[in-house]
């Protein structure tokens, strides 16, 4: 029969626990970077839903018959199965044959609804209005 040494094969407890130790610090560096990714993919797609509707808002008053009052206009809407609020602020442009139109675009969040809407806004957008 054959004996074998002592030293035959396979890696020792040192090696082995430097090698899950490296394993471990590589898994939680990609963790990491993973669920960065994963937030930065929600916050664009939020962003990019509010720019649309800040968009579609401005057109819709663009749209309309008669041109809009100056003032501000809250309104409260339903957009990719998510609520949304809009505040739209029409002031005199300094071309009397314009108005300019500002539009804040916020999800509808209650518990952070005791913030003005300009502040919570996830994007806002700007853009004129002639007046026939």
């Amino acid at each position: 029969m054959r004996r074998r040494s002592a030293r035959a094969g396979g890696f020792t407890l040192l090696e082995v626990l430097v090698a899950l130790a490296i394993f471990a610090m590589v898994s939680a560096v990609a963790l990491t970077a993973a669920g960065r990714s994963t937030l930065n993919a929600a916050r664009l797609e939020e962003l990019t839903l509010a720019s649309w509707i800040a968009d579609n808002r401005i057109t819709e008053l663009q749209l309309q018959r008669t041109p809009p009052a100056p003032g501000r206009e809250t309104t409260e809407l339903e957009y990719a199965g998510r609520q949304w609020q809009t505040l739209s602020e029409i002031r005199a442009a300094a071309d009397p044959g314009l108005l300019q139109v500002t539009v804040w675009v916020a999800l509808d969040e209650g518990r952070r609804r005791n913030r003005p809407l300009p502040e919570r806004a996830v994007t806002s957008l700007s853009g004129f209005i002639g007046v026939r």
